[in-house]
C-alpha cells in the first residue's frame, strides 16, 4: 500500500472546523494523517493530569472515512508549566545564553528533569493509543536539532559529557594523548577540568571539537532509543519513526535510524534549486534501512518563522513532480505539511494543501490528481524497492572534521558528496549511501569522498571490495588523519598508501582563485581535460599508474590522478576536485552502462524493482520539452499506452514504464 496523507492539527481548529475537513481529505485521496507533535499542553494540560478524549474524536471520525492516524510524541515543545517549574531543563548556546521558550526545541535532553517528564507523556499516550486499530504508527518529537539545537552548552551538557568521555577514554591520560592535549598547554589531570568547547578566543582544539560533535549526537540517539524502546514494548503492532532532515549535518543519522522501524524526512523544495537535490535527500534517507516515508512534503509557500516573509508558490506541476520523485527514489508514504495553514503562530505564511480560508484551490486540486494515480498504481509498486550498483561512503564523523577544519578555502564536505552524487544520477544511476562498517558485497563502485578520518580497518575493507571486483574513488584529503581527528605522522594518503598505490608529495590550497589544467595521461583515462582549483595535491606513484597529469606551469607534468590495481578491482585517487562536467564524464567511464540513452540535463532516471516487474520513472524537471532514448517501447503507466523508444517528455511532467 502506498501511504498519501497531510500533517493535520486539530487543535488549531475548532470541532466544526475540524469535521469539514474530512470529506475534502477524502475526495482528495488522503488515506493517513501525522497529528500531535505539538500537542503536549493539550494532552497534559497540568501535571499529571492528562486528556486524550479531545483527539480520540478526530482519530475516530477520520477512520470513519478510511483515514488512517500517524500520532506524534509531543516532546518537542514541553507546556510552559513545564518550564516554570523546571527552568534548568532550557538549552544554553555556545555563549551561554539561554534558549528561551515560546518556540520550539529549546530543551536540553540531558535534563534530567525533561527527560523524566517526557518518559511520562509517552508512556500516557503510547498505554492510551495501544490498542487503537485507528492508530497505525508513531513518529517520535519532531526533526531532532531543528533550529540548530543539537549542540547545548548548559551545565547538564558539561556533566554529561565528562561521564561520555571517561566511558570512552577510561583516564585522562588516555585522552590528552588522543587529543594531543600538549599542544597550547590544554592538559587534563581530573576529569572536572574538561570543558565545553564554548566560544574562545581562537580555534577549538579539532579533537576536543569532533568528541563533542560526537557527544551531542549520541544525545539525541540516546533519546530517540528511550522513545523507540518504550513505544515498541507497549504498541508493538505500531511502527515507529522520526521525521528527518535530509542532509542535517549534526546528528549521525546512521546512529538514529537504527532506533526506527523505517527513517522519514521532510522535503521542502525551493524556487530555482537544483531539482537533483532532494533526490540526494530521497536516497540518504532511504539508505539507511532500505525504506522511508517524507513525512512533510511541501504542498505551498513556505513562511520564514524568523525573517516573516513569505515564500514562493509552488507552479502549476511541482506538487505532483515533488510527490513523484519521492516515490521513485524509494518512497512508501508522503505526507504534505501541511492540511492547511494556520492562522496564528510564527508559521502564519506556511501555507499547505488549503489557504487559510480552507478553500479547495490549484493546490489542492493538484494533490487530488496526484493521490489518484497513486491510488491507480500503488499495487504495482508495493514490495518494489531501489536497486543501485553505486554507493557513495558518507560519515558524519568525517563531516564534523570537515566541518571545523575544511583544509580548502570554501570546502565543505557534503557538497562535495553531493557534486559526486549528482555526477553519478546524470548516468541515470540511483546511488546508495554507506557508512564506514556497511556491506559493500552488492556494489560495482564505491566512492569515498574526503575520506579524511581513516585508519587500517577502513583501508583493509575497501582494499577487500576492490580485490574482489569493487571499484573504489578516492578524493583529496584522504586518509590524513586519525579517528581521534589528529593528523597522521607518515605521508598522505595515510592508511591509503598501500591500496591507492601512491603517496601525496606535496598540498597546494589556492586562496586567490588560482587554477591549473589537466589532461588524461597513460593512455585511455576515464579523467578528462579540465581546469581544477581550490586544492590540488601532486602525486607520487608506486604501484599505481598515472590517470591525469598537470597541463603546464610549475606543475606540468606531475601526477594528478592515479589508478592502482588490487586484485580483480581498482582503487583511484583524484588528487583534485574535477569541476562538474569533468566530474560527470569520470561517473560515466567507471560505472557500469545505464540502458537508457544519454540524459538532457533537467531530467532524471529511477527505477523501483521487486518481485512484480520493474518501473522506470522519467522526470522532466524543467520547463522546455526534452527527448529520452529508451531501449525500446515499453507500456506507460500513467496514459496507458506504448511508448519509446524516443520519448517526447513535457516541461514539469513524468513518465513510468513498466520495463
Amino acid at each position: 500500500m502506498m501511504y498519501f496523507g497531510a500533517c493535520y492539527y486539530p487543535e488549531h481548529w475548532t470541532p466544526k472546523q475540524a469535521k469539514d475537513h474530512i470529506p475534502l481529505m477524502k475526495q482528495a485521496g488522503i488515506n493517513v494523517v501525522r497529528m500531535g507533535e505539538f500537542a503536549w499542553s493539550r494532552f497534559e494540560p497540568e501535571q499529571g493530569r492528562y486528556r486524550f478524549e479531545w483527539m480520540d474524536a478526530v482519530i475516530q471520525a477520520l477512520h470513519k472515512e478510511g483515514i488512517s492516524t500517524v500520532l506524534c510524541t509531543p516532546t518537542c515543545i514541553p507546556p510552559q508549566w513545564a518550564v516554570q517549574k523546571h527552568p534548568g531543563m532550557l538549552q544554553r548556546d555556545a555563549d551561554g545564553l539561554v534558549r528561551n521558550p515560546g518556540s520550539r526545541c529549546h530543551c536540553c535532553k540531558n535534563a534530567p528533569e525533561y527527560q523524566m517528564l517526557a518518559d511520562r507523556i509517552v508512556d500516557q499516550m503510547a498505554r492510551h493509543y495501544a490498542d487503537m486499530p485507528e492508530v497505525i504508527g508513531w513518529q517520535t518529537d519532531n526533526e531532532f536539532g531543528c533550529h540548530n539545537t543539537t549542540r547545548c552548552y548548559c551545565d547538564h551538557c558539561q556533566s554529561a559529557f565528562r561521564d561520555w568521555l571517561l566511558e570512552k577514554y577510561k583516564d585522562t591520560d588516555s585522552i590528552n594523548q588522543a587529543w594531543g592535549t600538549a599542544f597550547w598547554g590544554f592538559e587534563f589531570q581530573q576529569w572536572n577540568e574538561i570543558p565545553l568547547p564554548r566560544r574562545m578566543p581562537a580555534g577549538n582544539n579539532p579533537s576536543h571539537w569532533l568528541d563533542f560533535a560526537r557527544f551531542s549526537s549520541d544525545t539525541q540517539v540516546k533519546f530517540q532509543q528511550a522513545q523507540y524502546e518504550l513505544l515498541k514494548q507497549l504498541c508493538p503492532k505500531h511502527f515507529v519513526t522520526h521525521n528527518f532532515m535530509g542532509g542535517f549535518p549534526e546528528i549521525d543519522y546512521w546512529k538514529l535510524a537504527q532506533f526506527t522501524d523505517f527513517p522519514s524526512w521532510d522535503n521542502y523544495p525551493e524556487s530555482g534549486e537544483d531539482p537533483f537535490l532532494p533526490a540526494y535527500h530521497h536516497e540518504i534517507t532511504r539508505s539507511f534501512t532500505g525504506r522511508f516515508w517524507v513525512m512533510e512534503q511541501k504542498s505551498g509557500p513556505t513562511g520564514d518563522a524568523n525573517t516573516g516573509l513569505m515564500g514562493e508558490q509552488p507552479e502549476p506541476g511541482d506538487i505532483r513532480r515533488w510527490t513523484w520523485q519521492a516515490v521513485a527514489n524509494g518512497a512508501d508514504g508522503v505526507c504534505y505539511f501541511r492540511w492547511r495553514a494556520c492562522l496564528s503562530g510564527a508559521e502564519q505564511y506556511w501555507h499547505g494543501i488549503l489557504d487559510h480560508d480552507g478553500v479547495a484551490r490549484r493546490r489542492y486540486r493538484e494533490v487530488a490528481e496526484t493521490g489518484a494515480e497513486l491510488a491507480k498504481l500503488g499495487a504495482a509498486l508495493a514490495g518494489t524497492a531501489v536497486q543501485t550498483p553505486v554507493a557513495i561512503l558518507r560519515n558524519y564523523a568525517m563531516l564534523w572534521s570537515a566541518e571545523r577544519q575544511p583544509g580548502a578555502p570554501g570546502f565543505h564536505y557534503d557538497a562535495h558528496c553531493y557534486e559526486i552524487y549528482r555526477a553519478v544520477k546524470r548516468t541515470g544511476h540511483g546511488c546508495d549511501f554507506v557508512d564506514i562498517g556497511s556491506d559493500l558485497g552488492r556494489y560495482a563502485v564505491v566512492f569515498a569522498p574526503c575520506a579524511c578520518l581513516a585508519d587500517k580497518a577502513l583501508a583493509d575493507r575497501l582494499d577487500a571490495f576492490a580485490q574482489a571486483g569493487g571499484t573504489v574513488v578516492l578524493t583529496p584529503q584522504s586518509g590524513a588523519r586519525t579517528p581521534t581527528n589528529t593528523m597522521w605522522a607518515y605521508p598522505r594518503p595515510g592508511a591509503f598508501v598501500a591500496i591507492a598505490g601512491l603517496t601525496v608529495e606535496e598540498v597546494r590550497p589556492y586562496h586567490h582563485g588560482q587554477a591549473e589544467a589537466i589532461e588524461p595521461a597513460g593512455g585511455q583515462s576515464p579523467v578528462p581535460a579540465a581546469t581544477v582549483g581550490k586544492w590540488v595535491e601532486v602525486l607520487a606513484c608506486r604501484e599505481a599508474q598515472p590517470v591525469a597529469q598537470y597541463a603546464g606551469g610549475a606543475l606540468k607534468g606531475a601526477c594528478a590522478a592515479t589508478r592502482n590495481i588490487r586484485g580483480k578491482g581498482a582503487v583511484y585517487y583524484l588528487g583534485v576536485y574535477l569541476p562538474p562536467t569533468a566530474l560527470e564524464g569520470f561517473a560515466a567511464a567507471v560505472l557500469p552502462p545505464f540502458p537508457v540513452g544519454a540524459l538532457p540535463p533537467d531530467v532524471e532516471v529511477t527505477r523501483r524493482t521487486g518481485k512484480q516487474g520493474s518501473f522506470l520513472f522519467v522526470i522532466n524537471h524543467g520547463k522546455q520539452p526534452q527527448t529520452v532514448t529508451l531501449p525500446k517501447a515499453f507500456p506507460e503507466l500513467l496514459t496507458g499506452g506504448t511508448l519509446g523508444p524516443e520519448v517526447r517528455l513535457e516541461g514539469n511532467k513524468l513518465l513510468i514504464f513498466k520495463v
